[in-house]
């Protein structure tokens, strides 16, 4: 079972699959709402698995193939042909989720993620074991995790509030992850065991309409390993729309006015129905 939020109750449909970390479908709060109200659509957002309020599964159900699975299930179930659109981790899972389900949705757009690729090469137990020792899962008090997102977001505003309070609990006096290092390293350890190169290739193969909306305002260190992934992307998926955004990798966070505007506009100038 999984969570499902709405936004909108006609129009055509947007699947939202949310990023790793301590996120939820609620990352589509502010954005949402103006897919809704200036372009009509219609946002479906599910919590993933272990995230705010979907149930975990057992470590395997974590990798890539187990996940596109899990997703034609949800589609099955909902009896609908959206548009993919998934921030980070979402935009992985959408990516090969396309490549092999074409036929299932409609468009493809990726929210700064499935274009960079690496692998520290550890097993899931050591993964755990590294975020495990890792701060961020674990605060003393709401105020802390708060000022924690907003320097990470950049702005804040009630809505990231509710966003960021869904993915946390209270417990023994602490505030403290609903994911947890575990389902992360799991999740991680099944990005990593899953490359990109041959999804997209067969993307460019099969012509889905893919929007890449790419951060710019990153970090110098992934500079290089960012240009030689868009160049990856531009080459094997030649009708994709690579569109660069001054924002950081959350983009629905820090820019939710673009991030909308540029997925809508992408959206209505196709023959999407």
């Amino acid at each position: 079972k999984l969570l499902l939020r709405e936004w909108g109750d006609e129009g055509p449909p947007i699947l939202f699959w949310h990023a790793l970390g301590d996120h939820t479908s609620l990352q589509m709060a502010e954005a949402g709402p103006m897919l809704v109200e200036e372009f009509g659509y219609r946002v479906l957002g599910i919590d993933a698995p272990g995230f705010g309020g979907s149930p975990r599964l057992p470590d395997d159900r974590y990798e890539i193939p187990a996940l596109v699975a899990l997703a034609r299930s949800l589609l099955d179930t909902l009896g609908e042909r959206p548009a993919w659109s998934g921030s980070s981790w979402g935009a992985i899972v959408g990516l090969h989720f396309a490549a092999a389900h074409k036929e299932r949705i409609a468009a493809l757009a990726l929210l700064d993620g499935g274009y960079m690729h690496t692998t520290e090469g550890k097993t899931l137990e050591e993964l755990k074991s590294q975020w495990r020792a890792q701060e961020g899962f674990r605060y003393a008090s709401w105020d802390a995790l708060f000022e924690d997102a907003r320097n990470a977001f950049g702005r804040w505003s009630q809505a990231l509030e509710t966003y960021v309070r869904a993915s946390f609990v209270e417990q023994d006096g602490a505030v403290v992850s609903i994911m947890g290092p575990d389902v992360y390293a799991a999740s991680i350890y099944g990005v990593e065991r899953t490359p990109p190169w041959d999804a997209f290739e067969r993307l460019g193969a099969h012509g889905l309409p893919v929007l890449l909306l790419a951060a710019t305002d990153v970090s110098p260190e992934l500079a290089g390993l960012r240009a030689s992934g868009l160049g990856r992307v531009a080459e094997l998926v030649p009708q994709a729309e690579i569109v660069a955004l001054d924002a950081p990798h959350f983009l629905l966070e820090a820019r939710p006015e673009e991030a909308a505007g540029a997925v809508g506009r992408w959206l209505q100038s196709l023959p999407y129905e």
